[in-house]
């Protein structure tokens, strides 16, 4: 039983970041039409700009170093927006596809560069259980759930009771009718990119705990939440978040009723699979008619 409900919460925990992922790469679908499928590489930075830099660099207290990471990885964000993202929106999508995993193939290289190939932790850094009832559950899994639902919370007062949410709302609506209600489609744009970006650092310091600091480290969480985005309803905001909860609970029940762990991974490609099957717009999406 207490081992259930560990796995359970893991699986939570993990969900929450799938949600992070597939809002991260949804900001940017909606703004810019861009698909960025090197989005992993930019929580894998995030990380290394958290502990790399401001943690074991500088010295920071765990929470500074990760405010100051995401303000670094926002400002990032828009510098990429506005040299990168936003020229290749306006290319065919096979350039836009293959510019954008570029980008994120240089920002690997920086990282190998500038950091080192070898992988390195952050000591003391959301280490330690935490006893809830019977269940020691890590602290880093209550960090995840906390900041995914405060963040959730977060996006959805900026969508729905901000102008600059209502913007984005627009802009994702119909980008070409937005510039004529007066909105300014590039500043969305990068925007929406560095927050979308910040939100990478944000996950990048969160996965620390559990898998270090790699070259490596992000590459299965970067593709579960492009499934979550799928599996949720791709382009829609609500179902990233719904998607993310599902993948990470339905793994976690794999674990509970005794999969082998091996093939974990797989549940995530079988999902993908079933609902491009057999519901292709997602838990959240509206079916459309030919």
């Amino acid at each position: 039983m207490i081992s259930a409900i560990q796995l359970l919460v893991n699986g939570v925990a993990l969900g929450f970041i799938y949600c992070l992922v597939a809002v991260e790469y949804t900001l940017v679908f909606n703004t810019s039409g861009l698909i960025n499928f090197g989005h992993d590489k930019y929580i894998m930075f995030g990380a290394y700009i958290f502990g790399g830099t401001f943690a074991l660099a500088l010295k920071m207290p765990g929470i500074l170093a990760v405010v100051f990471t995401v303000l670094t990885m926002v400002l990032l964000g828009i510098f990429i927006g506005a040299v990168a993202f936003n020229p290749l929106r306006h290319l065919p999508s096979n350039y836009a596809i293959t510019g954008c995993l570029a980008l994120s193939l240089l920002l690997r290289e920086v990282a190998r560069i500038v950091y080192g190939a070898m992988p390195f932790t952050v000591p003391d850094f959301l280490t330690g259980i935490v006893k809830i009832g019977p269940a020691p559950i890590t602290k880093a899994s209550i960090a995840m759930i906390s900041v995914g639902i405060l963040l959730l919370v977060l996006q959805w007062l900026m969508m729905n009771k901000t102008k600059f949410g209502k913007g984005l709302r627009a802009v994702s609506q119909d980008a070409k009718t937005a510039p004529l209600m007066g909105i300014n489609v590039n500043r969305m744009m990068l925007f929406s990119t560095g927050i979308s970006i910040g939100i990478c650092g944000l996950a990048g310091a969160l996965l620390v705990p559990l898998y270090g600091v790699t070259l490596t480290m992000t590459s299965m969480i970067g593709t579960k939440g492009f499934v979550a985005g799928v599996v949720g309803g791709f382009g829609n905001l609500n179902g990233a978040i719904a998607g993310g909860l599902f993948v990470g609970i339905v793994e976690a029940i794999y674990s509970i009723l005794g999969g082998p762990g091996i093939y974990k991974d797989m549940v995530s490609f079988v999902l993908i699979v079933a609902f491009l099957m057999f519901r292709p717009q997602g838990l959240l999406g509206k079916s459309q008619r030919a």
